[in-house]
């Protein structure tokens, strides 16, 4: 979504988009495996794991704002926007599931699948939703928040703002330093994991409350309000550092560094995703269409996307592949989840979740609650 003016902006739409191709692309990494004897899943699913500091920064980028009406109405109005279509999908998944024998292969009991039941439907809901769907409940603390969040950080006056992010990115560039330390156990070092623990006990890499995704969630904010007072030069370098970071820290992953978990480089390399969204400028009311219109349906497709890698991968039989062949399917197989994701999406958000969501709206006397299209994850 764009401003407060209501204005979408196409850059952050498609930052959104890509993102959510990438949700799909790491959850179907695995099914890579082994190629011409070079197992790469590990370095290439940290590359594409970027999406999710990056949906927790546009989720805060969004939420973090003055409320419009009540703290009753944005609450409500979460609900609606982002418990429903959990609830609705749940629905739909597990129906679709135990119809044609696919809990088995979602990490359900085989004898659920033999009737649809309310049990069967809870086990299938809870393992879903701490598991494929995990990024939703680990961001609805951080929307309950969002309107406080706003009042603490719009107290901060620029210069007190900019002194912040100069701690982060101390902090972070601080737990790049000890992980690496960490890394050198693998090499025969046996003293230097517990270097780095004791390093880090003295002076943590994270500052209360900043650390983990909630960081990512308040960058957002960050980036909203001091991306127009940043200088060009400022944000080229930003730019390049986040590209650096990125492919460096799935170079790390894939030779066994030692990372934190989020990475301490991805503070670096979500600023360079927003950086290159800002510059994006895409001609063609079409294609600008096309974007906003698949970055609404984001949330959506990231809750369909699980079900949808199960049943194209299902039909494909990369294992009696290898080499470009077994990559050339592989990208298939992720763009037609991907494609499956959006279609589902795009048809059931207006048939089944929109009038819904509309009914709850009035029954809840929202008036005008946009839906927030997180990824989510």
């Amino acid at each position: 979504m764009g401003a407060g003016s209501g204005e979408r902006d196409v850059g952050l739409d498609l930052l959104r988009s890509v993102a959510m191709f990438a949700v799909v692309a790491v959850h179907a990494v695995p099914y890579l495996g082994v190629v011409c004897g070079a197992d790469v899943t590990e370095g290439l699913a940290k590359l594409f794991l970027l999406c999710d500091p990056v949906f927790f920064a546009l989720s805060g980028y969004f939420a973090i704002r003055p409320l419009k009406g009540t703290l009753r109405d944005y609450y409500l109005g979460k609900f609606v926007s982002v418990v429903v279509p959990i609830i609705v999908y749940s629905v739909v998944a597990y129906a679709f599931a135990a119809r044609f024998g696919y809990l088995g292969a979602l990490g359900l009991d085989g004898d659920a699948s033999s009737a649809v039941s309310p049990a069967g439907y809870l086990a299938f809901a809870s393992s879903i939703i701490s598991g494929a769907w995990w990024f939703v409940p680990v961001l609805i603390p951080m929307l309950l928040g969002a309107p406080f969040l706003f009042v603490m950080l719009e107290a901060l006056s620029d210069s007190q703002l900019r002194l912040l992010v100069k701690v982060v990115i101390a902090l972070s560039l601080w737990g790049v330093a000890c992980d690496l330390v960490a890394s050198l156990s693998a090499f025969g070092v046996t003293w230097a994991a517990d270097l780095s623990s004791t390093l880090l006990h003295l002076i943590p890499a994270r500052m209360e409350p900043l650390f983990g995704y909630p960081l990512f969630f308040c960058m957002g904010y960050a980036l909203r309000r001091l991306g127009s007072v940043t200088s060009g030069e400022a944000r080229n370098h930003a730019l390049l550092l986040g590209l650096l970071f990125w492919v460096g820290d799935a170079l790390l992953a894939q030779f066994g560094f030692e990372r934190s978990n989020p990475s301490h480089l991805w503070v670096f390399s979500t600023v360079g995703a927003f950086v290159l969204a800002a510059g994006v400028r895409v001609r063609g009311s079409r294609a600008t269409r096309f974007i906003e219109w698949t970055s609404r349906r984001s949330y959506s497709i990231y809750l369909f996307q699980a079900a949808a890698i199960v049943l194209v991968f299902g039909h494909v039989g990369l294992a009696a592949f290898d080499g470009a062949t077994r990559v050339f399917l592989w990208l298939v197989a992720t763009f037609a989840s991907y494609a499956l994701s959006w279609c589902a999406a795009s048809v059931l958000d207006i048939v089944l979740l929109a009038p819904i969501q509309r009914c709850l709206k009035q029954a809840f006397g929202i008036a005008g609650t946009r839906q927030v299209s997180t990824k989510a994850n």
